[in-house]
């Protein structure tokens, strides 16, 4: 029984809750970088696309890391809402849920 409890705890863990909200699974992997490494990580490889694509002009370039820019602002404020609505759901879920009476025999 210990053991299984212990469990619960170490799934407790932003990344193993994010996974499985989005995903419906655990991570393959825990995430323990800094935001800031994980964002550059994450978008290293499109802005080296972007340069590769766009050698030798500079406004394209520009209008690419505009447009990608404004796609990625969509997707943060919509996934900003929803993780904020989820953490509502949850926290209401705590706080107002009433536990069912357990009957003693």
């Amino acid at each position: 029984m210990s053991t299984y409890i212990e469990d619960i705890f170490t799934r407790v863990d932003l990344s193993q809750m994010r996974e499985f909200l989005l995903r419906g699974v655990e991570p393959i992997e825990t995430e323990d970088q800094a935001y800031g490494v994980r964002l550059e990580k994450g978008s290293d490889a499109i802005y080296k696309r972007l340069q590769a694509v766009y050698t030798d002009d500079e406004d394209g370039l520009d209008e690419a890391y505009y447009d990608l820019a404004q796609a990625l602002g969509s997707y943060e404020s919509v996934f900003i809402e929803i993780g904020m609505k989820a953490g509502a759901r949850l926290a209401h879920q705590l706080l107002l849920t009433t536990e069912p009476e357990v009957k003693h025999i």
